[in-house]
């Protein structure tokens, strides 16, 4: 069972903590001095994020050539993305339920092995959670390549905490790849099982008992992968919330920072950097999403399995089997509900956009009325002043 474990951590996880505990994110063990010296680094980080970003001299840079409206923007970002890069520090450190839910996977493995017979495929996990890796590094290296063009100190003092984030989220992608995996054989066991009662329908009882033990093994795996969704969502529950509202207001005011900077004839570099931090921030959002509306898709497939077979069974003890089997299914669904605000979906992702739109649109109209009651202002100036 150990090397279960061992397989299934390699093939999906392993270099996502290696790199968190190359950055000082996750400590190098589980003694406590080591969480402590973490939390440690994280004050050191977000203090110095703090200065740089502070040393920049607003008054010139905002105040004539934007506008106070910029200004309080830029600076509520920053403080939001401090503030995510505490609380996700803060989670993974003193609320993780990493060995918790992998504990919970490993048993799924065995029991899918040992009592239903069925191999689940590491090379299909090793093959997305090699998606999200690649995923994740072009983004990031795309981003710091553009910060690196761009060349200036805002955007310097925002990297780590941004790679912060960026680790987190594709933290859950890939647990979302490995629920899928799971679903798929779930519902590959589901219609085994089916075709095997179809079979054995005209055989005597002591026969077919086999097989009302294995819908019986299935259910309880079933309701073992609902307990590790549960935890995966108590172990994401406060840094999931504060990652999507940084990604709401990253998606809704960059588009903003690229049109003020279209039409004061700023640097390219800085249009360059928006476009690009704009496209990571969108597929970060959009893979989780897609994954879990799979797996719901999934979950969904595997209900239909058995509701056409809860009755119309000559044997009383099968159709007590497939309604209950029924009843927990119609009772524990796939929905990843981030700290009871939304659910994790493809819906979601609509929902999100469309906010996004909206707020993109409010900021250049709010920004076109404020340069419009300015030129007015100095044209009635103007006009009044003595000839």
């Amino acid at each position: 069972m150990r090397k279960m474990s061992s397989e299934l951590y390699s093939c999906s996880l392993r270099h996502m903590h290696r790199a968190m505990k190359c950055l000082g994110i996750v400590p190098l063990g589980q003694h406590f001095y080591l969480k402590i010296l973490c939390n440690l680094l994280m004050v050191v980080v977000i203090s110095i994020a703090v200065l740089w970003r502070f040393s920049f001299k607003y008054e010139f840079g905002y105040d004539f050539l934007n506008d106070h409206m910029s200004r309080v923007i830029d600076l509520s970002n920053f403080v939001e993305l401090m503030c995510a890069h505490f609380i996700i520090v803060m989670e993974i450190l003193w609320g993780n339920l990493s060995a918790d839910i992998q504990r919970q996977m490993e048993q799924i493995l065995h029991d899918l092995r040992v009592h239903l017979s069925r191999e689940v495929s590491l090379k299909r996990i090793r093959r997305y959670s090699m998606a999200i890796y690649g995923s994740l590094l072009c983004r990031y290296l795309l981003l710091f390549a553009a910060a690196v063009y761009n060349n200036e100190g805002l955007v310097y003092s925002a990297q780590y905490s941004e790679l912060v984030i960026l680790l987190r989220f594709s933290e859950f992608s890939l647990y979302s790849c490995v629920v899928l995996v799971l679903y798929q054989e779930l519902c590959s066991s589901g219609s085994s099982l089916l075709l095997e009662l179809h079979l054995t329908r005209f055989e005597l009882w002591p026969l077919r008992r086999f097989t009302l033990e294995k819908l019986s093994r299935l259910q309880r795996i079933h309701g073992r992968l609902w307990q590790t969704i549960r935890l995966m969502e108590r172990n994401f529950q406060r840094s999931l919330s504060i990652m999507l509202l940084k990604f709401f207001v990253d998606t809704a005011c960059l588009p903003y920072w690229l049109y003020l900077s279209k039409i004061q004839h700023t640097k390219v570099s800085i249009q360059y950097y928006c476009a690009v931090e704009e496209f990571c921030k969108l597929m970060e959002i959009i893979v989780p999403c897609w994954l879990c509306s799979r797996c719901d898709l999934m979950q969904r497939k595997f209900r239909s399995i058995f509701y056409s077979l809860a009755t119309g069974r000559r044997n009383g003890q099968l159709n007590a089997a497939l309604i209950r089997m029924c009843i927990q299914l119609g009772q524990e669904k796939y929905q990843f509900s981030v700290g009871g605000f939304a659910y994790i979906s493809t819906e979601m992702l609509g929902t999100f956009l469309f906010g996004v739109i909206s707020y993109i649109v409010i900021g250049i109209q709010f920004n076109q009325n404020l340069n419009a009651s300015k030129l007015a202002g100095k044209h009635t100036l103007a006009t009044d002043a003595p000839v």
